[in-house]
């Protein structure tokens, strides 16, 4: 009788366990996770790793892509300032379409999640070959020109601190991975008043990125392309741009709030 008790009071830890291994899954994934990966990483076969996914999904901790079925992290764990995060997305889109058909490449709307930079908004290039994250999807703060521009606007120390809480992982050959090179490169950021990812997140992606100031979260905008077609010498022009519709985009949030 006393093995049966402990026993039940152990499958509510056990239960708590499966899923916080669920959600480290995802939470380590960038571009989401499938069933059969959950099923393997937490060794629950495939129909438990559902039904634990499907729970989730019902509590908005978890979203799935119907296009390629692929899970994610979901609303429910989307950065603070959830009301006003979506009062700036809907200000933003107007600006980042019009900014995209200027361009014609992809724009962007990212804030800072703890060590993470969270896409809020993506307007989509019309190329067919462009460069694009899904909204939801969560990028190093050390690899992404969002997460440059956010982090220039931060001390030091709290970089450090960010930076302590999550590997700075190599992506490309390109990928700074020292603290001190960070930091070195923050402080271009804040000489020249723009994030540059130059290839280091993937191989041909380059992306500009500047900080919306005055809004009470920290978040940016950005371009993003393949490499070959956002060459170096567009970067300054791109920037231009970016910081133009930065002010028109605060401007209305503030006229609005």
């Amino acid at each position: 009788m006393k093995q049966t008790a402990e026993s039940a009071a152990s499958y509510p830890i056990r239960a708590v366990e499966r899923v916080c291994d669920i959600l480290d899954v995802l939470q380590r994934s960038r571009d989401g996770a499938s069933l059969s990966d959950v099923a393997e990483v937490t060794a629950l076969p495939k129909s438990s790793a559902y039904r634990y996914l499907s729970a989730l999904e019902a509590r908005r901790y978890v979203e799935r892509d119907a296009a390629n079925s692929l899970y994610r992290l979901g609303l429910a764990f989307r950065p603070q300032h959830t009301r006003q995060v979506d009062v700036l997305v809907n200000q933003a889109r107007p600006h980042l379409e019009k900014l995209r058909d200027r361009l014609g490449e992809t724009t962007n709307l990212g804030v800072l999640d703890g060590a993470h930079i969270v896409h809020a908004l993506v307007v989509e290039s019309n190329e067919m070959m462009r460069l694009a994250a899904r909204v939801g999807e969560r990028g190093s703060i050390h690899a992404t020109a969002l997460g440059k521009a956010i982090a220039a606007e931060l001390p030091d120390d709290r970089v450090r601190a960010i930076l302590s809480a999550e590997q700075m992982l190599r992506y490309t050959d390109s990928t700074i991975t020292s603290v001190e090179d960070y930091l070195a490169e923050l402080k271009r950021v804040r000489r020249e008043g723009y994030g540059l990812d130059d290839c280091e997140n993937q191989p041909d992606g380059r992306c500009v990125a500047v900080v919306l100031e005055s809004i009470p979260f920290l978040c940016g905008i950005s371009v993003s392309a393949p490499a070959r077609r956002l060459t170096s010498d567009k970067v300054e022009t791109v920037a231009r741009a970016l910081r133009r519709t930065a002010m028109q985009l605060v401007r209305d949030y503030h006229a609005s709030a």
